[in-house]
């Protein structure tokens, strides 16, 4: 994408998520203050999902739009990860080298996680003791409880290596077994060398096939599709809906807020010496993407760009960092977890101790890390953390039931989170490693 494409493409990124709040917002005024048989023409036409009984005679034009263009997203989502994983590692000839990327890549993660965990613990204290947090009263005749199944926490360790190699490609939700598998093949086509022509020219041109997919989508298509997914997203909850629990969603966006804001350009600024807001400002239009869809991947292949051909990163280290980062860096994710159980278990009228934090820090990076990048998995891995915590009661499976409901707000911001994070990773990887270019970064 050249400097002037590049540009226009924030613009139209930008336009079409401004556009898509100052709808939204009409829409939902709208949708409370005009008759309800109008409302539900509106509704037909352009929100309605038609999957449903209820939308067997709708239209659904925003629904549409949103649909086709997450589902093609999530369509490339193994093939990426699986082929630009296979070509970075199997680049790298010194085996030490992938050895040592990968340990520098797994200690940053691992340090951006504690420090998430650890602000979002103390700004739910801080609120929890200035009694923010209120009992919920739920009618519980009127509430929409779903028990949701959960194994062991650490489980996610064991499904990273599959029993098949098969298995994991068909489904979204197993991208660690997609790595696992990817690195293993990549170092066995390195350790080969020479005799491994074929299928490493089918690896890198497949690779090739799904970024051009991928160029078409965001470019072409993201800035309608943001458009339509945030317009949407105001329509269907509305703001009124949203004030139960309001209180919830401010604390985890101004703590969401705050780490964007702190702690990458803190860690980028000490590690590099560079001008953090340069790293900030160029990043913006990947975490548009990202905040648009409510998910990871749609923003990969535009990260990957930034990274080296704006931040000055090397691009074998790119290739391999962003797309591991994409399934197992997920600050953001970690932050809403801690909050959103604190949030549940203090309105369950529970005490939440420094022992249940440490627990829910653990639980929140597993989790975190086992989280697929697409829309709602965060909120719905909430779950997990929330009963590995020992918060299992009615109320709090019924409060939970509601952040389910109304997260969308959090699960947008939280994503630009985890796309930064991802980028800021690589940065600092690369300077390690001696393969930063501070020219390309400042110019």
């Amino acid at each position: 994408m050249g400097e002037k494409a590049r540009k226009n493409f924030v613009k139209l990124m930008i336009t079409g998520l401004i556009l898509g709040v100052v709808f939204g917002v009409i829409a939902s005024l709208a949708k409370t203050s005009m008759a309800p048989d109008t409302w539900n023409i509106i509704n037909m036409i352009f929100f309605q999902d038609i999957t449903v009984s209820a939308g067997r005679s709708a239209l659904g034009l925003f629904y549409i739009v949103q649909t086709v263009f997450t589902n093609a997203l999530k369509l490339a989502i193994v093939p990426m990860v699986f082929f630009s994983i296979i070509m970075s590692v199997c680049s790298m000839n010194d085996m030490r080298k992938l050895g040592r990327i990968a340990g520098k890549t797994i200690i940053a993660f691992v340090l951006f996680y504690l420090a998430a965990c650890v602000l979002a613990a103390v700004a739910s204290e801080i609120v929890i003791g200035m009694n923010i947090y209120r009992p919920f009263s739920v009618d519980q005749a009127a509430a929409n409880v779903t028990e949701i199944e959960t194994s062991n926490i650490l489980v996610t360790i064991v499904n990273a290596v599959p029993d098949n190699l098969i298995s994991p490609m068909t489904s979204n939700n197993r991208m660690l077994a997609v790595i696992t598998c990817a690195v293993v093949i990549g170092v066995c086509i390195a350790s080969m060398g020479s005799r491994i022509t074929v299928f490493k020219t089918f690896c890198d041109e497949a690779g090739q096939i799904t970024q051009k997919f991928l160029d078409f989508l965001i470019i072409t298509c993201s800035p309608i599709s943001v458009f339509c997914m945030v317009t949407r997203t105001f329509a269907i909850y509305g703001i009124d809906q949203v004030s139960n629990i309001f209180s919830y969603i401010l604390v985890t966006l101004i703590t969401l807020i705050i780490y964007l804001l702190v702690a990458y350009p803190v860690a980028i600024g000490a590690v590099t010496h560079c001008n953090p807001y340069i790293f900030m400002k160029k990043m913006i239009k990947v975490a548009i993407i990202a905040f648009g869809a409510a998910a990871s991947a749609p923003a990969l292949p535009l990260n990957k760009e930034t990274c080296v051909k704006e931040l000055g990163c090397s691009e074998e280290i790119t290739n391999f960092v962003l797309p591991v980062g994409m399934t197992i860096n997920m600050n953001g994710t970690a932050i809403m977890h801690i909050i959103g159980a604190a949030f549940i278990a203090t309105c369950a009228g529970l005490e939440v101790t420094p022992m249940h934090y440490a627990t829910m820090t653990l639980l929140a990076i597993c989790a975190s890390m086992g989280t697929p990048a697409i829309p709602a998995a965060g909120t719905v891995m909430l779950y997990a953390v929330l009963t590995g915590a020992g918060f299992g009661t009615e109320l709090c499976t019924l409060i939970y039931s509601l952040i389910l409901a109304m997260n969308k707000p959090c699960e947008m911001v939280l994503t630009m989170l985890n796309v930064v994070g991802d980028a800021a990773t690589t940065v600092i990887v690369s300077k390690s490693e001696n393969e930063f270019d501070p020219k390309i970064y400042n110019s």
